[in-house]
């Protein structure tokens, strides 16, 4: 009878093991998911700041471009 119960003893151990291992295995898996989740949202949160800032920057440039002289005169050169 004593080998009976430490084989029930180690059964249980080994079952609880068991729990853990798969238990630790799916945590890692979720965390896994939330941090892809994570990096998904912040690459497009980057994307969107980058693609304002290119647009924001390119209308500043559209207004500081120098304007074209009329075809025909020669430009101006003003000094300081």
């Amino acid at each position: 009878m004593a080998s009976s119960a430490h084989h029930d003893r180690q059964t249980r151990e080994e079952a609880s093991m068991a729990e853990i291992t798969f238990n630790t295995a799916h945590q890692e898996e979720r965390v896994r998911e939330q941090i892809k989740t994570a990096v998904a949202a912040y690459r497009e949160m980057l994307d969107t700041f980058v693609s304002d800032r290119m647009r924001q920057v390119a209308a500043e440039a559209e207004q500081v471009r120098p304007r074209q002289p009329p075809s025909g005169s020669s430009p101006s050169i003003k000094t300081r």
